[in-house]
């Protein structure tokens, strides 16, 4: 198994699949580089794909009994070839509160730290400057 270089953050996904007008092509970029990667390289939380669903359907007017976006959200992210799902776990949302306190992030953020540090991710790929004073480098 390849070990991971980045952890990608919800923001990247969001931006890429809202084509966002000030993100959209930055992530864009994100995504292709995802894409051109071995499996592994880059990993995110299985939270993550939950999140997207419910922004985008937000973002759309949609609501999560659309069985269609569900699947055009999910399939979008699991079809990067570059990129592992991590499962979330009962550890990871203990380690979190833990890291809350650590680094002055909201919860949801440090469940994605969590995620990222379990999985041995060098560098999160995020906007999200509240991720500036982890362990992580961001790039973005």
């Amino acid at each position: 198994m390849v070990e991971p270089e980045g952890y990608v953050d919800l923001n990247v996904f969001v931006y890429w699949l809202g084509n966002h007008p000030t993100f959209g092509r930055v992530s864009y970029g994100w995504i292709k580089k995802i894409e051109e990667s071995p499996r592994g390289k880059y990993v995110t939380s299985a939270l993550t794909l939950y999140q997207i669903v419910v922004i985008i359907a937000g973002l759309t007017g949609k609501n999560l009994g659309s069985r269609e976006l569900i699947e055009e959200v999910v399939s979008s992210i699991e079809s990067l070839p570059g990129l592992r799902i991590i499962p979330l776990t009962s550890e990871d949302i203990t380690q979190a509160s833990k890291l809350m306190r650590e680094y002055s992030l909201d919860y949801e953020d440090a469940i994605h730290l969590a995620t990222a540090l379990k999985s041995k991710a060098k560098e999160i790929i995020s906007n999200d400057e509240d991720f500036d004073n982890t362990p992580l480098k961001r790039k973005f």
